[in-house]
């Protein structure tokens, strides 16, 4: 399984796609924002991701309790919360363009139907799908119908539910998806995280999986690439000191680098699955390996016995693991005591 979104190939033989995840630390402050996508290129990640919608798109006006919500940022409607961490629709150009100017694929999270023209006029070459937003087929469908990629978080999901959304999402033409393992708690624990869900929902689904990450730090997002993530989301932020719903859990600038940096070695240590010499073992296999030597100055014609040689370092002869070869064999040559036997001494 693979995938190719623009110039970016997504699959089990690269190295993850880093997709930093803007949310709401843009602070509806375009400057802000426009800095961060450079953090996002300077640490090395490979996607910048923004959130599209608006209250109204979530939500509604209104003091039922249900509706009430009070968090670590504070108390409020939903509808306060989403209207303080929406983007401005005016800056999803602007940084589209400035992550392409910086090597950056830029794509967005929907959130309602209503949006589509909006986001495929940037450009929206994939399309992410939030956990919140998995059970919403009537967006499910909408996403569906533009033929792309999709990618799909599915914290708090069930294997029916992610089993529907997939579905939804076949039935309706999407291009391939992959599917990212989430906890969807605001820093998540690390008790909860549960990475072994990834690879059985890649069981499951013969789908592509990786890990959308809301833990503090680089372990978890580096422990789903040793397990096969084959794409990582992470919220950043430049200052988890900043005001708002998302900073205080966001990767910092040097946590991104940490990531970058060990996920690209990680793939690295991963490796082709082969088995065999490397070629850096070249030299240790040569040296270290045990192999026959003779004990003693040995004439041609030779039967070889015990005594006559010892399967020792280096392994210039005739390895340890053929003694059949040498046991009894007749030296078609002869051999200076402290000389390999190799193949080539023993008489056809």
């Amino acid at each position: 399984m693979s995938l190719t979104i623009e110039t970016r190939s997504i699959g089990p033989t690269q190295k993850p796609l880093l997709i930093a995840e803007v949310s709401a630390n843009h602070d509806r402050d375009l400057e802000h924002s426009l800095r961060l996508v450079e953090i996002a290129a300077e640490t090395g990640w490979d996607c910048l991701k923004l959130q599209t919608y608006t209250a109204e798109s979530l939500t509604m006006r209104s003091d039922h309790p249900a509706m009430r919500i009070e968090a670590k940022w504070g108390k409020a409607t939903l509808h306060e919360l989403y209207e303080s961490a929406a983007m401005p629709m005016e800056f999803h150009a602007p940084l589209f363009d400035r992550a392409r100017e910086l090597g950056l694929l830029p794509f967005t999270s929907i959130y309602d139907p209503r949006d589509l023209d909006f986001i495929e006029a940037l450009g929206n070459a994939v399309y992410k799908i939030a956990s919140f937003e998995m059970t919403y087929d009537d967006l499910l469908h909408a996403v569906a119908g533009t033929g792309k990629p999709v990618i799909l978080s599915t914290g708090m999901a069930t294997l029916d539910e992610v089993a529907h959304a997939l579905d939804v999402l076949d039935a309706g033409g999407a291009g391939p998806v992959i599917l990212l393992h989430c906890c969807s708690s605001y820093p998540a624990p690390a008790s909860e995280i549960n990475l072994n869900a990834m690879v059985a929902m890649g069981t499951r689904f013969g789908r592509m999986t990786g890990f959308s990450d809301h833990t503090i730090g680089a372990r978890a997002p580096l422990a789903a690439a040793a397990m096969g993530a084959v794409a990582i989301e992470k919220h950043f932020t430049n200052d988890t000191a900043r005001p708002g719903p998302d900073h205080r859990f966001s990767a910092t600038p040097e946590v991104m680098r940490e990531i970058a940096e060990g996920t690209a070695e990680i793939h690295l240590l991963k490796g082709s699955g082969l088995k065999g010499t490397t070629e850096a073992e070249a030299v240790s296999k040569a040296m270290g390996r045990r192999s026959a030597f003779a004990l003693r100055d040995l004439p041609e014609g030779t039967r070889l016995a015990e005594g006559d040689y010892r399967f020792i370092r280096p392994g210039a002869g005739i390895p340890a693991n053929d003694p059949a070869a040498v046991a009894g064999a007749r030296l078609a040559r002869p051999v200076r005591r402290g000389n390999p036997i190799t193949y080539e001494d023993i008489a056809s």
